[in-house]
């Protein structure tokens, strides 16, 4: 009884998050990047309860891959507020994207990344919110890098999906030979590039969950092993996977600091192309709604994502 009466719950949150409008505050602080900012903070979140900013990809809008995602229905189910950055065709006319290869807005305190700064420390403020995770795809992963770049002493952990490393790209220029993996530079180098996003940063640096599908003919795979690369060398321990196992059926990998903590980890959605993974349904693990970019793998990346921030 006690399984059907939990079930019946989520349901009923499931569906009322699925059908849920996402509000725009027009008026958020410093916007040198020119973003729109959209929200969802159900009504049943606790004191200092988490925050969740999730960027939409190229040709995408906020409320489009807020349904698609699950990330609606996860935060009505364990009551945590989510940010939706939006960009536009009048910052970006190819694809409507995040600018995130131009050099003004890949810095700390500058473009798109302060927008996103000033969309947390105002809803941290009107809500009283606490700790701070990002996830996105494609551009909003790339955004993603971004913010884990140049805000670690913001964020606690990310999660980009089909995205590549930070700085891959500083130039239209750039782009062909990102996508497809082909700017090899060195462990140290990428590193390094990680820690340019904010120079002399010592503290803690958030930990990454890196998603990816094995058939993603846009973006290609072994962009997934050069974010390991980056992340890992700037968080300075080796990138050597510490243990691999299959979630859901996809290939799970693991990288511990010394003390055995996970820092990063992959999971690569077997035969999935560019997207971002959901599984539409009513079940505990179960969330999303599948569109364009956003395809069923019986796996939904939001729920694992959000379970490896700490907040469900």
């Amino acid at each position: 009884m006690k399984n059907v009466v939990l079930g019946f719950v989520l349901l009923i949150a499931s569906v009322a998050a699925s059908a849920a409008q996402l509000s725009e505050v027009t008026s958020f602080g410093s916007n040198p990047g020119n973003l729109r900012l959209f929200q969802y903070v159900p009504s049943n979140r606790a004191a200092n309860a988490p925050l969740v900013v999730v960027a939409h990809g190229c040709s995408q809008t906020a409320q489009e891959f807020a349904t698609q995602s699950g990330w609606l229905t996860l935060a009505e189910q364990h009551g945590f507020a989510v940010a939706f950055p939006q960009t536009s065709t009048a910052n970006e006319p190819l694809a409507g994207c995040f600018r995130t290869w131009y050099p003004a807005h890949q810095e700390r305190g500058a473009g798109e990344p302060q927008s996103v700064k000033s969309m947390i420390d105002y809803m941290r403020t009107t809500y009283g919110l606490g700790a701070v995770y990002m996830s996105g795809l494609s551009g909003g992963g790339h955004l993603t890098n971004i913010m884990l770049a140049t805000y670690p002493d913001v964020l606690s952990a990310g999660a980009p999906m089909s995205s590549y490393p930070y700085k891959c790209a500083t130039s239209s220029d750039h782009l062909a030979d990102c996508a497809g993996a082909q700017r090899n530079f060195t462990a140290q180098q990428w590193g390094d590039l990680a820690r340019s996003g904010y120079p002399g940063y010592n503290g803690v640096r958030p930990r990454v969950m890196i998603w990816h599908g094995s058939y993603d003919d846009l973006i290609f795979l072994p962009n997934q092993y050069l974010q390991v690369v980056q992340w890992t060398n700037a968080m300075g321990i080796d990138a050597a996977y510490d243990w691999t196992d299959y979630l859901l059926g996809h290939v799970r990998n693991s990288y511990n600091n010394y003390f055995g903590v996970t820092r990063v980890q992959t999971v690569t959605v077997q035969y999935m192309g560019h997207a971002i993974a959901v599984d539409p349904g009513f079940g505990a693990w179960q969330c999303g709604a599948t569109g364009t970019y956003a395809s069923d793998f019986n796996i939904c990346a939001a729920y694992w994502a959000a379970s490896f921030f700490g907040i469900l």
